[in-house]
Formats: C-alpha cells, sequence, structure tokens
C-alpha cells in the first residue's frame, strides 16, 4: 500500500498553521507538527518525510539555516523543503534557495495555492521515482570480470576461459569489430591461431551458450557484440 504523502510543519505556533494542516490532511495528506529542530531531525530519521514547511523567522533557529542543516543530513532521503514568511524581500527569497530550499511562500499562507505547489512537488518526485527505477533497472547481459561470470536475466552462466576473454574484449568495446586476428593476438596471443578454425569454434560454442543472436558477423571482417541485447 503507498504510504501517504507526509508533511512536517515547523513554525513557532501550531495554532498559526492549524487551518493549512487541517485542509490538507482533508486532501489525505499526512501532516505533523515539531515543536523544535530536534524534533524535526529525529523525525526526519525515523519517519519517511517528503516534505518540510519552515517558518524563516523560526524562535529557535532560522528557517535558511535550518534547511541547510536539513541539506548537510546523511542517510536520509532528502525531503522538498518551504519557507515561508510575511517578508517579501527578494534578498530573503534567494538567500532562502541558495540554502537548499524547493519554494518559498508568503504567509499568510493560502491552503489551496499551497496545495497547488505541493501537486508540482509530487510531480517532480514521480519524475525522480521513475528515473532511479531505470537507473536501478539491471542490464540484460553483463560480464561480471571478477567472478568470471555472464549475468543475465536467466542467471549466471560460466564460459570457458578462452570464450569468457573474448566476450569480454567484445562486451568492453562494443563499437569495435574484432578480426580473427585481433582474437589471435589479444586472446591467445599467438597470430597462427587466427590462420585455424579455432575462433570459428568458439564463436560458435558462445552462440550456442548465450544465444545465437549475441554476437553479430560482419562478412569478410569479423565479430562485434550485439548491442541491441546489453
Amino acid at each position: 500500500m503507498q504510504q501517504p504523502f507526509h508533511i512536517v510543519f515547523v513554525s513557532n505556533s501550531e495554532s498559526s498553521v492549524k487551518k493549512t494542516a487541517d485542509y490538507l490532511e482533508e486532501k489525505k495528506y499526512k501532516v505533523s507538527f515539531v515543536k523544535s529542530e530536534e524534533d524535526l531531525m529525529d523525525c526526519l530519521h525515523k519517519e519517511h518525510v517528503n516534505l518540510v514547511i519552515v517558518e524563516l523567522d523560526y524562535k529557535h533557529k532560522d528557517g535558511i539555516t535550518i534547511t541547510s542543516d536539513i541539506r548537510n543530513l546523511k542517510g536520509i532521503e532528502q525531503p522538498f523543503i518551504i519557507l515561508f514568511s510575511n517578508k517579501q524581500d527578494d534578498y530573503i527569497q534567494i538567500t532562502a534557495f541558495n540554502s537548499g530550499a524547493d519554494d518559498f511562500i508568503v504567509s499568510p499562507i493560502k491552503p489551496i495555492l499551497l496545495e497547488a505547489r505541493i501537486s508540482t512537488l509530487k510531480k517532480r518526485l514521480i519524475s525522480k521515482t521513475i528515473e532511479n527505477k531505470e537507473e536501478q533497472t539491471p542490464p540484460n547481459f553483463y560480464v561480471d570480470k571478477e567472478q568470471y561470470l555472464i549475468i543475465t536475466p536467466n542467471g549466471k552462466i560460466s564460459l570457458p576461459r578462452k570464450e569468457f576473454e573474448m566476450v569480454s574484449l567484445m562486451y568492453q568495446n562494443t563499437h569495435k569489430i574484432f578480426t580473427r586476428q585481433d582474437f589471435a593476438k589479444l586472446i591467445w596471443n599467438s597470430p597462427e591461431v587466427a590462420n585455424s578454425r579455432t575462433i570459428d569454434i568458439h564463436i560458435r560454442n558462445i552462440r550456442r551458450t548465450l544465444g545465437n543472436d549475441i554476437i553479430k558477423t560482419t562478412k569478410g571482417v569479423g565479430y562485434t557484440i550485439n548491442r541491441d541485447l546489453l
């Protein structure tokens, strides 16, 4: 079950943001209020917080400093941060953004406008999540040189040493077409091997094990790994 978007308010007075908090809770957001920076840091480490809304002139420590403190935290998934204040000076807002804030709103907070801004942040969060999943998607084909294994979606495959080295060489140089002479020199360290059927036999064995399409043949030239399968 998907967790609700968690918003934490850091303000001098809980009553001053209660109307906004009640509105957001009606919209199915999870809303919390902390009384000190220590409570905030504890909350960030123990709970999954998506957004921190900080009053600029927070009496214990100003909002810009709190923003910097959050951005310097290690071991947490960084939340979005919105600063709010009745001050509208450009330099204050610029300083807020430079400290790591994602947005700045002028108080008194209008709940409906705040929700619109939160919706924009949520879209950024969704995009970031999709990007992270794409980055984490394992490749279809991976050469593990430390274990001398070929990693595929169907499992780990072991090849004879020479065949593994041929695959590894092509895997590391996907845009190069390797001739028999290249393999003979780089893998066997013996130019004479290029004149025998040895290399063709190993290519056939690799295809039999990893699939016929894994190695492409350029007639009259040589072999290259099929980049479309990586």
